[in-house]
């Protein structure tokens, strides 16, 4: 039995473009651009409401990534961003999409993913991170990581409501000490964050 939200990828007849796309990109170790993952991201939330399944959303950070880049150069961002992409690579399926949304924020995406199967991928992924060895010039860092999380319900009308959700709740684990994981519901109960517009 494979994990909640670590399904493996389906066979080569069942796959959308989207995922043909994800798949090509995580074989050649490259991630999609903002411009290429908001699009793939506007194509799966549309294909999520079309066909009324699930989408998982996950925004990713270092913590304190700014100041480790002053202390240690930007050969310590290559490192954490090749060490990040290797990881989801490994650990997520072929239909799962990651990209850059900044230099140092990822944005994944969980095709048929709900709530709390992308907690699980999140929880999973936080906790693999840990055990990440990242070393600039041969001297090993200790890096943490938080997750803001969200998924798709028949409520959200816009895609980039979902990067606002995740937004929301990623400044709220980094601004509360960091290496965590919070959904948006959680923000929401604990009252510290306004709920993002629904916008175009």
């Amino acid at each position: 039995m494979t994990r909640p939200g670590f399904r493996k990828g389906r066979g080569g007849g069942g796959k959308s473009a989207t995922a043909r796309s994800g798949q090509e990109g995580f074989v050649s170790g490259a991630l999609f651009s903002q411009a290429q993952i908001l699009h793939l991201m506007k194509m799966e939330f549309a294909r999520s409401r079309r066909h009324r399944m699930p989408l998982g959303c996950l925004l990713l950070q270092v913590d304190r990534m700014a100041q480790l880049v002053d202390l240690y150069g930007a050969e310590l961002r290559t490192a954490v961003r090749d060490a990040f992409s290797r990881l989801v690579r490994e650990k997520t399926r072929g239909a799962d999409l990651l990209g850059t949304i900044s230099d140092d924020r990822y944005l994944l995406l969980l095709p048929q993913t709900d709530l709390l199967q992308t907690r699980a991928v999140a929880e999973r992924l936080h906790g693999l991170f840990a055990d990440v060895e990242i070393a600039v010039g041969g001297r090993p860092l200790a890096v943490t990581l938080s997750i803001g999380l969200t998924a798709a319900s028949e409520q959200t009308m816009f895609f980039d409501t979902l990067v606002n959700q995740a937004e929301t709740a990623l400044e709220w684990a980094m601004s509360n000490g960091g290496n965590r994981v919070t959904s948006f519901g959680e923000t929401q109960l604990l009252g510290d964050a306004p709920s993002p517009p629904d916008k175009t």
